[in-house]
């Protein structure tokens, strides 16, 4: 049995319904340098009979299906991975797909330049549309050349806020340094910086490989307590290994990890407002907590750094220096819904006034 180069890890809790788009889009461009291991993490829609129907068709050791008890995606994740035989690991989510005829572009890559991370790109896919429309490109990292890591090339990785885990293929070696925690949600703002920091070498590929699906029910959409306070604290562990090694850390490393610290601030802030069963006033010293450990530059040099979105900036000063703004905000958000957009209002004339 010949060891291949990559494995494509599949978790798939619940999501019967896009999972074939998932597993056809691979093996409609894989070859024997691919193996595809999809991981039913307990789901309870139908994926089992539809995973052991691939199994026979397929009929091949390059096609994993593994069954287990629902533990959560990363614990999910981490199945896959231990029964990974490539060298390198690919992840996709199993409401997501393939671009075609581009898995190949990525074995080239890796076989051309064997870097420790490549660095892909995506498209959006709209559920509800059927269409697609492209996301932003690096423009921190210089394309299609392998570059050495160094603290600039990991602030990249905070770049457009697009630190999702199936953007990064690592060497499986590499990838198990820096295991995420077990049980949290927003596990990939957890662990992706950290990992890129343990590379010698990346590759960025400005190709659209993936279809990211937007729908509602995904991780991303659910706006419950505990999604949110996961938001809120993702950055405190890779804040943690950044402090350990703070007489190193470029002053440009230190503000993009501060300016993705205020945008998870106020998404978090956001992501509040919009459910009428939370508590504000619970929720916001523990955002504030969490930003002012993750924060690593004074306010200042933070504000420079968000000069080209000011409208964020906007928010987050509010929120954060007037906590009652943000308590009024959702007061009249589910109650006086007219009133709340201007409140939205005075806070940018507020924020004129006092800059």
């Amino acid at each position: 049995m010949s060891r291949p180069l990559i494995s494509i890890v599949v978790p798939a809790y619940n999501v019967v319904e896009y999972l074939s788009d998932a597993i056809e889009s691979v093996i409609s461009q894989w070859d024997n340098d691919w193996e595809l291991i999809i991981v039913n993490d307990g789901a309870v829609d139908g994926a089992y009979s539809l995973l052991e129907e691939y199994k026979l068709k397929i009929n091949s050791d390059r096609f994993v299906v593994i069954h287990k008890d629902n533990e959560g995606l990363v614990a999910a994740r981490n199945s896959g991975v231990e029964s990974a035989r490539g060298e390198y690991l690919v992840f996709l989510d199993g409401d997501d797909f393939f671009v075609p005829k581009r898995l190949n572009l990525i074995k080239f890559c890796l076989k051309e330049h064997s870097p420790d991370c490549l660095i892909i790109d995506f498209n959006y896919y709209d559920d509800d549309g059927g269409g697609f429309y492209a996301n932003s490109m690096h423009k921190r990292l210089e394309p299609r050349k392998l570059l050495l890591v160094s603290d600039n090339t990991v602030a990249a990785v905070y770049e457009n806020a697009q630190v999702y885990l199936w953007k990064h293929i690592f060497r499986k070696s590499i990838f198990k340094k820096c295991p995420a925690p077990e049980g949290r949600h927003y596990e990939d703002i957890s662990t992706i910086p950290s990992l890129v920091s343990e590379c010698q070498t990346v590759f960025y590929l400005p190709a659209k490989v993936v279809y990211y699906r937007q729908r509602v029910g995904s991780i991303m959409k659910v706006k419950n307590q505990k999604n949110i306070l996961d938001l809120s604290s993702s950055l405190n562990m890779v804040t943690d290994n950044l402090k350990k090694s703070k007489l190193s850390m470029s002053k440009e490393l230190a503000l993009q990890h501060s300016i993705f610290a205020l945008k998870v601030f106020t998404w978090a802030c956001g992501d509040t407002l919009s459910n009428k069963s939370l508590s504000p006033r619970e929720l916001y010293p523990v955002f504030v907590n969490n930003f002012n450990y993750t924060n690593l530059v004074n306010l200042d040099d933070l504000k420079y750094g968000m000069k080209d979105d000011m409208k964020t900036w906007r928010k987050f000063y509010m929120f954060y220096n007037y906590p009652s703004s943000f308590y009024l905000a959702f007061y009249l958000r589910h109650h006086f819904n007219r009133a709340y957009k201007l409140l939205n209002k005075l806070r940018n004339f507020i924020f004129h006034l006092s800059n």
